[in-house]
């Protein structure tokens, strides 16, 4: 269903929204936890800031310990480091 514009405002002034379908997914990740971060930047040799704008997903520091999740960052990783 589509709302009209008089819609939208009487349900903004009754404090609601109007529904939007949600497909999973489509929200962006969580911004990575600023010690992974640090610890795997500095493992690849680069700047924490030029590790996050790589873009690739890192995950939370409880989940580093899996080791299917190991698995599928470490080639990523060793991809991106720099060599002297």
């Amino acid at each position: 269903m589509s709302w009209d514009v008089l819609q939208r405002e009487v349900l903004a002034e009754l404090g609601l929204t109007a529904w939007a379908p949600h497909v999973p997914g489509s929200e962006p990740p969580p911004p990575p936890d600023p010690r992974v971060l640090a610890m795997l930047a500095k493992t690849v040799g680069m700047s924490p800031q030029a590790l996050a704008d790589v873009g690739i997903v890192l995950p939370g520091l409880e989940r580093l310990r899996e080791a299917s999740v190991k698995r599928a960052l470490w080639p990523r990783l060793r991809g991106l480091r720099t060599h002297p």
